[in-house]
């Protein structure tokens, strides 16, 4: 286990968000934290980051408590965020928005990111490596902020609807990518509202709903949960 988060309680401002969120990863997992739009997916990946302090509860990141420390020093110990508005930097080209996101992190146990590396993964960012940030589209940009990412040598990324506003051939490709990294031993735990991507590439899959987390299981166990899936996911 590399994140344990344990009876989390966020705010904004005196409205209470986050109730009592309790989660785990394993290191080589991917994990999705599925619920629809405003039940607390981004808040709960905020949280872990430092970005939206919880007031109350534990994050331990290799055993060491995050919760109250600054995102870059939650950053150095090794996770990466991948925010939903990608946030790359338009005024330069693909190959300096990833040269930009070049650094080491204490846990990385890994095989040092490279440019060439992230090319291997998304051959699209190669073909495209001398254009502006700001003039790719939706897709190009979260292969962009991902290979960014990985650029830090992460051990865990936290990645926030990855999918949402792509066009569904965009998605397939998407989850093709996601599969790779896991088998480039990645640890990624991401937030999604699209249900059936979700279950085509997790392993593990929480559901959150009004900022508590509602259910835990494996991928195959949501699949079969037509109850849950009712409830929480509008499916």
């Amino acid at each position: 286990m590399i994140l344990e988060v344990k009876d989390m309680n966020t705010y904004y401002g005196t409205s209470h968000i986050l109730f009592d969120v309790s989660l785990h990863i394993n290191s080589g997992e991917l994990v999705c934290l599925l619920g629809r739009n405003g039940a607390g997916k981004t808040t709960t990946l905020r949280s872990i980051m430092g970005l939206t302090p919880p007031k109350t509860g534990s994050v331990t990141f290799y055993g060491e408590e995050m919760r109250g420390k600054p995102p870059y020093y939650v950053a150095k110990k090794g996770v990466g965020y991948v925010p939903d508005n990608r946030l790359i930097f338009p005024d330069l080209t693909v190959l300096e928005n990833l040269e930009i996101g070049r650094k080491n992190s204490e846990h990385f146990k890994g095989e040092p990111w490279t440019i060439e590396r992230i090319y291997e993964i998304f051959p699209k960012l190669k073909q495209l490596e001398k254009s502006l940030g700001g003039y790719l589209s939706g897709g190009e940009q979260q292969m962009l902020t991902i290979g960014r990412t990985l650029m830090g040598n992460a051990e865990l990324i936290l990645l926030d609807e990855p999918v949402e506003g792509l066009a569904p051939l965009i998605v397939k490709d998407f989850a093709n990518k996601l599969k790779k990294l896991r088998n480039e031993g990645v640890t990624i735990l991401f937030s999604e509202q699209n249900v059936r991507f979700s279950l085509s590439v997790a392993e593990r899959a929480y559901v959150i709903d009004r900022g508590r987390i509602k259910y835990h299981g494996s991928i195959e166990e949501l699949a079969t949960n037509e109850e849950v899936k009712k409830e929480y996911l509008m499916i």
